[in-house]
């Protein structure tokens, strides 16, 4: 039997599947916080998320061309899977050189961080790899199937770190390889599976991507890269600019907040991952797709308030418990970025729309756009201020808005266009 991408079965899959590996990573933080000294924790996670922001250039925008594309290619998808790999292997090797550099550069000259940034930055460009055919498997209704492979990504990284540490200590080269662990063993999964299920689809139909070569899908999949890279950004820029502008210090309260700021995090992104490939399924059939679109709408209310609240409960009481020295600043900070998570929750369906029209390169500037506004908002709001953190959390929640209010307004003017087209026809 063939699998349908289904959006309530799918994004519980992807969910779940997040929200264990969250509570897995929770435990990582906890050791890493209890290991390292002197702001040491605050160099790893700016190590961390500087090389998520750089490693994401490897991904080209291709995995979101599959997962789109996927069901309605049928059988191309194999090929073009290929295809997107063999690209993506060509930009990785010089962002890992690139990336080690200026990682070693930014956190301090010595040789053991060297090594340690050679590690990461080749963790998180191994770990972009695995999007391929985490991308298919997701299109060919199989989110079970990838859920699996974010799990052992996150479950291997987690069991090498609570062990390096507790052998070694906060050796930086022995925990970098201890992180590079999940990424290799999700890669080989990932390639496992997609191959065995791309290998049995039949069918499907001719699209712009069944035959395009490799300057075409670089082509076709820049305002998807151009949106990669914002995701990635959008949930780290505020630690990068306190890492800029104020000291590790306030870089490890931001972290301890963002921890409990993720965990609902991930269910959007899961939602948008299903909703890509769910409207993506119908794009040329303009009502089923906005159909669709009103559901997730619907569903997405129905689940906002109470996860505000629970999700506030829940985040509250476990930095309490988890994270005490870092509790009584870490919890103001992660009062406000629930706003920011609200925002962001609701702006999921009106962004996914304008992801699956004629003009993707849009999507890209709709997140760009809370992007700058962050930005901006830290550089104004950051320098001389007392608590820098609280500050970066009100930069999260203005960026959110800034992207929530454009992707409404494009949604709807897409439709506007949409309507007129459709009265228009004889």
């Amino acid at each position: 039997m063939t699998r349908r991408v289904r959006l309530e079965r799918d994004t519980l899959w992807l969910s779940g599947a997040d929200m264990i590996a969250l509570l897995v990573g929770i435990v990582v933080h906890v050791v890493l916080t209890r290991t390292f000294t002197d702001g040491d924790y605050g160099r790893w996670v700016l190590l961390l998320d500087l090389f998520y922001v750089t490693a994401t250039i490897v991904d080209l925008g291709l995995p979101t061309l599959i997962g789109r594309d996927g069901e309605r290619l049928g059988a191309g998808a194999h090929d073009l899977v290929h295809r997107c790999l063999r690209l993506q292997i060509r930009f990785a090797l010089p962002i890992i050189v690139i990336g080690g550099l200026l990682g070693w550069m930014w956190v301090g000259e010595s040789t053991p961080w060297l090594i340690a940034s050679f590690i990461l930055a080749l963790s998180a460009c191994i770990q972009i790899l695995t999007y391929a055919h985490r991308a298919a498997l997701r299109a060919l209704g199989e989110s079970r199937q990838e859920a699996l492979v974010r799990f052992v990504d996150r479950g291997a990284t987690a069991a090498g770190i609570v062990l390096a540490a507790s052998l070694f200590g906060a050796h930086p080269i022995a925990l970098a390889l201890a992180t590079f662990v999940g990424p290799l063993g999700a890669v080989m999964i990932a390639i496992w599976l997609g191959e065995r299920r791309l290998r049995t689809t039949t069918g499907g139909l001719e699209l712009e991507t069944t035959a395009a070569d490799g300057r075409v899908l670089i082509g076709l999949g820049v305002p998807f890269l151009l949106a990669a890279i914002a995701l990635v950004a959008n949930v780290r820029i505020e630690k990068l600019m306190l890492g800029t502008i104020s000291t590790p210090e306030q870089v490890e309260i931001f972290q301890i907040a963002w921890l409990a700021f993720i965990a609902g995090y991930a269910p959007i992104l899961s939602i948008r991952a299903v909703m890509l490939s769910c409207c993506g399924e119908v794009r040329d059939e303009k009502e089923k797709m906005w159909y669709r679109a009103k559901r997730a709408a619907v569903l997405i209310g129905i689940a906002a308030i109470p996860g505000y609240f629970i999700g506030g409960l829940i985040g509250h009481e476990a930095i309490i418990a988890v994270f005490p020295d870092y509790a009584d600043n870490a919890t103001v900070v992660f009062s406000w970025m629930l706003m920011a998570w609200i925002l962001a929750l609701v702006a999921s369906v009106p962004l996914t729309l304008v992801q699956v029209s004629e003009r993707p390169l849009r999507y890209a500037a709709l997140l760009w756009s809370g992007i700058v506004a962050d930005l901006i908002a830290c550089i104004v709001l950051i320098p001389d201020s007392s608590f820098p953190a609280e500050q970066a959390a009100f930069a999260a929640i203005i960026g959110a808005g800034v992207v929530l209010i454009a992707a409404m307004m494009e949604a709807w003017r897409l439709h506007a266009e949409e309507s007129t087209v459709l009265v228009a026809e004889p």
